[in-house]
This record gives structure tokens, C-alpha cells and sequence, in this order.
């Protein structure tokens, strides 16, 4: 049994960002994480954070941390948690400075100052960025500061690459770490500790039609959930307008943030019919463009049925390969496009899950000890609908929010790990688990499970929804939770280097996670942020969360009013302008 103080879960922008606090805590760390930091999908984040930043001899006069904090409440539609918000907002600029101080390359003006572009549903360019490749940047940043503190207290911090969590470990409500399985080796540890971090990201590889990694399986929601957990709002699922048509590969907002125009087959700027698009176009919110552009497909109006065009040609070739180089390394590699000459077929695809484990703006769950942050976690930040630029924002402020909440509860001393027998027992049951797994003779093979799963996903629980069409996705799933339980069996019968039984270990949760957003969606009759009820196309009086809890195997689910804000913000506009002297 490896003894550590704080257990971070998950290697990308979260979990690095949580990792180099908690080192400057002088907390024993140890980040376990599926992947090495630097394949994680956090490196493949393109769009940019917001932030708003005073530039020097300028105050704070036309963008401002309210309006951001306004714009992310509306795009939200109010249904953005008060306090947690507020703290997104508030310490964003301060994060900036920080990336910067580690060496951060941003985009820069002629002037030098820090390079701003506008976002879907922003009312100002408020968004930093590095061309389009800013996941990038910022995680070898991070990672850079993480070696240089492993250099300097070797003693502190421990990475352990490629290493699937089974099991958190709770004991009375509270957590004592966690079960993990190294992949290449196939031996299983056990790692005890004060307090774990939870930062696994999303779960998008539920959809058939997504932009999320192989790795995004939903299992770092199940875990948790497992363990006793409450998941919060699970039932809004973001669609990202714009994938490369017939790929899994976003193109970034940041391409019309920059001027590129949506088109369907006739050539038409079609964003201009609808109501909700025609001030804003394609820099409307996600969940509009996304509804708008499918719309278009099901009138008719799409390219061969299937997609819609977005036109960067307009941008200027000198443009697109300094602002855009990704987009368009994507579109050549993948595509055989060249768009400065050619148009990009692009269709919406799940790309972000606003839902999961229930925190407050301090990061606790309602497991003692147990914090999470990032897409995983759920403070309410997004409301219904999350604003383009939040969600790297998001990670950098909670990462370090959830390091300070862990320390700070284990200097408290109020955490005691239960005894020898209790790790013995629980570590046999997982060991027996993976036997049983490996033992199974069934006839249907985990992949053809998933595939079913994708889609009954894509087709009835995508952009627009409905009760008859949730209804016959949520018995799907329960028909392929029954044989997953009774006629499966994987390839292999050797635990070490088996990704077939990482992946049958994770269909479970990806299951059991697709059964609650459905059942969720089923509970929501209405039509709020990115959940769009064909049967109920309105929303209902003052907004609502949902959250999920299992108990003895049933899922309860109950809604619970958003809080409203209890002060504005003061203090920070001060505390800025002394910042950027």
C-alpha cells in the first residue's frame, strides 16, 4: 500500500494546476492519471479562456468582470450557480498573470499587449488565446512547472502514467483513497491518503458523435457515483456547432470568432432567419447555433443532407495560417480541404458535459475529504449552457481552488483511515472483479454493447428530445445493461497490457451514466440552455438543478432551486488596475 496525503485523479489542466499548489503546500502528492499529461484532451483545446484584462494606461471601462459575470449568467440562462460563478469570474485575471509569469506564450498584439478575441455569446473580445493551439501551450506550461517542482521536492510529488482508477475508496462518508491498476503490468495498488482530487474531465464517448477522446468513457463520473457521490444537472449535454462532417474533430469557435460565416447548400448566412441568431449570427451561443444549424439539415437545407459549410475564405490566407494554423492543418490532414480556398463541411457533436460531481465553489463534494474540479465536476458555473472560453478558465481556477480546500481539510486533522482489514477486503473485491471479467463466456462482445449504446445516444438523447424518444433510449440502455451482466466476454484472459478489460471495466459506467442523463432529460419537461424538449418547448418559471444520488442500486433524482446572488462584486476592479500598472 502505497501512503500518500493527497491523491490527484486525472493528468490534464485540472489536475496539473491542483498538483502544483498542493506541492507548494508541502502536501505528499501523488497524480494518477489513464494517459501522460501531455496525451490528455486538455492538450487539444483550441478556442482560448476568458479573462478580462485591463491593457496599460487603460481602465477597466468597456469590458468588465460584472459583464463577464453578466454574459456567462445569460448564456447560462440564469441558471448559473451565484458564488461559484462569481469566482470563475473574479479570479480569472489573476490566472492570466500567473500563465504568463511560468512562461506562457500567448498571442500578442503589435503593441505587445495580450491578444483578445470574442467568443460565442460575449459582449466583448474578451477570450486570450495562442493562435488556435492554446490547450497546448498552457499544459506544457503546466507540466514545465510540475517538473521543476519534482526537481526541487522530489519528496513531494509522484506522476503515475497509465494508471486506471477502479475504486474510490469511502468509509463512512469518508474517502481513504483510491484502487488502481497499472495498464502495462497489470498489478493492482492500493494508495491511501487524506484527501483525493477528482479530475478525470468528461464523458462524452457515451455519444457516438463526438469530439471527446477515448478516455472521456464516463467512468471518472461512475467512480464517484459508486461511491456515494451526488451528480448535479447531467441531463445537459453540450454540442459543439461545428465538427468536421464524417470526423470526430471539432473546428474551433475561435474560427468564427475570427470572421468565418455558416452557409447551407443554397449559400445562404442562414443564422440570419431565426430569432435567436439574427443580432448575434455565428457568434450566438453553442446550444443556438448548434439547434439553428440542424434545423437547416432537417429543412432540407443542408449539403447533401448532412452538413452545413463554414467559410473561412473571407479571412485572407495570411489570416487563417497566423490565427487559425490548426484549423487548417486539421482540414488538409483530415479532410484534403485547404480552407483559404475551400469551404469546411461542419455538423454539430457532443463536445462538453456540463453536468457532474455535485460541488460547491470551494470544490467539496458531499464525500468528506473528497474534492473534485474541471468537466467532471459540477459548482453550477455554467448554468444550462456553457459560454465558449469558461470551461480552460474553469480548470485553472478550480484546480487551485480544490488543492487549497484539500489542504486546508487535512491540516484540519479531522481525516482518519480506516484499518489494515478494510483495504485487504476491499482490494480483494476489486481483484475478484477483474477475474470475473476475464471468466466471462458470453457471445456479445463489449464493443458491440458501446456501439448500440452510441447509437440509441446520437438519436434520441442529441440536440432536440422528446418524452416517446427518451422512453425507448432509457430501455435500449437497460436491454445492454443486462447483457453486459449476463452475456459478455472480452478477449484475453491476462490482465496486464489488456485494454480490452479496461474497456470493459468502463462500459459499466459509461452505461450506468447514459441511463441517469437519460432519465434526467425524461424528469427536465422543459426546454432550458442545451436541453431542447420537442414536447415541451418552453421553459418553466425560475430555474432548477438536478441531482442524482444511488442508493441500495435505485436512482433517486430531485430538483432543487438555483440560489440567487447575494452581492455584487466589489474590490476586484482595484485590485486589477494595480495588477496591470
Amino acid at each position: 500500500m502505497k501512503k500518500y496525503d493527497l491523491i490527484i485523479v486525472g493528468g490534464g489542466m485540472t489536475g496539473l494546476r491542483a498538483t502544483i499548489e498542493a506541492v507548494k503546500q508541502d502536501l505528499r502528492v501523488a497524480v494518477i492519471s489513464k494517459v501522460h499529461p501531455l496525451r490528455s484532451h486538455s492538450v487539444v483545446a483550441s478556442g482560448g479562456l476568458n479573462a478580462v484584462l485591463a491593457k496599460k494606461g487603460e481602465e477597466l471601462e468597456a469590458d468588465t468582470i460584472e459583464k463577464h459575470y453578466q454574459d456567462t449568467m445569460k448564456c447560462g440562462y440564469n441558471a448559473s450557480d451565484p458564488e461559484a460563478l462569481q469566482t470563475l469570474v473574479g479570479r480569472a485575471p489573476g490566472k492570466i498573470k500567473e500563465l504568463e509569469k511560468w512562461g506562457c506564450l500567448f498571442s500578442r498584439e503589435k503593441d505587445n499587449n495580450i491578444a483578445l478575441r470574442i467568443m460565442g455569446a460575449s459582449s466583448f473580445p474578451r477570450t486570450i488565446y495562442s493562435s488556435d493551439k492554446t490547450g497546448h501551450a498552457i499544459m506544457n506550461t503546466l507540466y514545465g512547472q510540475c517538473v521543476r517542482l519534482r526537481q526541487n521536492k522530489p519528496d513531494l510529488l509522484r506522476f503515475y502514467d497509465e494508471w486506471f482508477v477502479q475504486k474510490l475508496l469511502v468509509f463512512n462518508n469518508i474517502v481513504s483513497g483510491v484502487i488502481a491498476l497499472e495498464i502495462a503490468t497489470g498489478k493492482m495498488e492500493i494508495f491511501s491518503a487524506k484527501a483525493v482530487i477528482w479530475a478525470t474531465g468528461g464523458s462524452g464517448r457515451i455519444f457516438g458523435n463526438t469530439s471527446n477522446p477515448l478516455t472521456n468513457s464516463g467512468w471518472g463520473l461512475a467512480v464517484p457515483l459508486y461511491a456515494g457521490a451526488s451528480l448535479r444537472d447531467m441531463e445537459f449535454i453540450q454540442f459543439h456547432p461545428t465538427q468536421l462532417s464524417g470526423s470526430q474533430i471539432v473546428i474551433s469557435e475561435a474560427a468564427r470568432g475570427e470572421g468565418a460565416i455558416l452557409l447551407n447548400r443554397k449559400g445562404e448566412r442562414f443564422l440570419e432567419s431565426y430569432s435567436d441568431s439574427k443580432e448575434k449570427k455565428g457568434l450566438s451561443a453553442r446550444d443556438v447555433v448548434s439547434r439553428n444549424i440542424q434545423r437547416e439539415i432537417l429543412a432540407g437545407r443542408g449539403v447533401d443532407a448532412k452538413y452545413v459549410h463554414l467559410d473561412l475564405r473571407s479571412l485572407g490566407s495570411k489570416k487563417i495560417k497566423k490565427q487559425l494554423p490548426g484549423v487548417r492543418e486539421l482540414c488538409k490532414t483530415y479532410a484534403g480541404i485547404d480552407p483559404v480556398r475551400q469551404k469546411i463541411p461542419v455538423t454539430p457533436g457532443q463536445h462538453y458535459t456540463i453536468g457532474g460531481i455535485s460541488t460547491n465553489e470551494n470544490t467539496q463534494t458531499d464525500i468528506e475529504g473528497f474534492f473534485a474540479a474541471g468537466e467532471c465536476a459540477c459548482a453550477g458555473v455554467h448554468g444550462t449552457n456553457r459560454m465558449g472560453g469558461n470551461s480552460l478558465m474553469e480548470t485553472l481556477v478550480f484546480g487551485e481552488i480544490a488543492a487549497q480546500s484539500a489542504g486546508s481539510y487535512i491540516r484540519q486533522k479531522h481525516n482518519r483511515l480506516p484499518n489494515k482489514t478494510y483495504f485487504e477486503n476491499a482490494f480483494t473485491e476489486e481483484k475478484n472483479k477483474l477475474q470475473t471479467l476475464l471468466d466471462n463466456e458470453g457471445m456479445v462482445k463489449p464493443a458491440e454493447i458501446r456501439n448500440k449504446m452510441n447509437k440509441v445516444m446520437d438519436e434520441f438523447v442529441g440536440i432536440y428530445r422528446d418524452g416517446m424518444g427518451l422512453v425507448e433510449a432509457g430501455q435500449v440502455i437497460k436491454e445492454l445493461k443486462n447483457t453486459y451482466q449476463n452475456n459478455m466476454s472480452i478477449i484475453g484472459n491476462e490482465i496486464r497490457a489488456n485494454f480490452g478489460l479496461i474497456d470493459a471495466i468502463e462500459l459499466k459506467g459509461s452505461l450506468d451514466i447514459a441511463d441517469i442523463i437519460i432519465q434526467c432529460a425524461l424528469k427536465r419537461k422543459e426546454s432550458i440552455g442545451v436541453h431542447f424538449r420537442n414536447d415541451f418547448p418552453s421553459a418553466k418559471g425560475r430555474p432548477r438543478y438536478s441531482l442524482v444520488k444511488v442508493r441500495k442500486n435505485k436512482m433517486i433524482i430531485r430538483h432543487m432551486a438555483v440560489r440567487t446572488r447575494k452581492k455584487p462584486i466589489t474590490a476586484i476592479f482595484s485590485d486589477l488596475r494595480s495588477q496591470n500598472k
